[in-house]
């Protein structure tokens, strides 16, 4: 754990140039180590996603509440309420509206989308959570965090408060991706904009590095 006393806050004017675009689903059953066979559906709709540093969040992560999990079986059942959501630059916004009546393809699943919900702004709330992170499954604690420390003071963010968290797995064509669950609290505005904007890490398309808002330490789930 890393930890260090917060500073005063200043105004600060939310940016448009990177949105988060969310659409509601229809889907029977999927597995929950999807982000590789999601990724590259989206590709085959939206080949430009690749070329904007685009974000593409685990379903799960982009509407927890609207899951039901099976945990023996290793798959998700979606509800009414799950959603896909990209984060993308504002001027694909148009674009990504495409996908409405698309049926996504992933291996022997399917994801239909049904319905454009919203395009909205980045948060400025002071704490973020990214549910992976991509690094070396041989990596510590303590050496985790400090990778993470060092490429967010490349970003120009000064940390203060650091917390890691669950590690997993991502399959994908050629291997295995290890990530782990990473904290961050007491950001200014401009610099929790920034890791929204920017991420942490590689596999941006597979959900990696893609901070959300909490409302608090406490609301981060284990």
């Amino acid at each position: 754990m890393f930890w260090q006393e917060d500073t005063k806050e200043e105004h600060f004017t939310l940016p448009e140039r990177i949105q988060e675009v969310s659409f509601k689903i229809q889907s029977k059953i999927l597995p929950m180590d999807h982000s590789f066979l999601l990724a590259q559906a989206l590709l085959d709709q939206l080949p430009w996603l690749a070329d904007i540093n685009a974000g593409i969040h685990d379903i799960s992560v982009a509407d927890g509440n609207g899951w039901e999990q099976s945990k023996e079986g290793g798959f998700y059942y979606p509800s009414k309420r799950s959603k896909l959501t990209l984060r993308i630059t504002s001027d694909h916004l148009q674009d990504a509206e495409s996908l409405v009546g698309k049926t996504l393809i992933l291996g022997d699943y399917e994801i239909k989308i049904t319905k454009f919900i919203n395009a909205k702004l980045l948060s400025d709330m002071p704490v973020l959570f990214a549910k992976q992170i991509a690094c070396e499954q041989s990596m510590s604690e303590d050496e985790f965090l400090q990778q993470c420390f060092d490429q967010l003071s490349n970003l120009g963010i000064k940390v203060k408060k650091m917390m890691a968290g669950l590690e997993r797995n991502i399959q994908t064509d050629t291997g295995v991706i290890h990530t782990r669950s990473l904290m961050v609290a007491d950001l200014k505005k401009d610099e929790s904009v920034l890791l929204q904007e920017r991420g942490l890490g590689d596999h941006r398309l597979l959900g990696c590095g893609l901070f959300i808002p909490q409302k608090g330490i406490e609301t981060i789930e284990s």
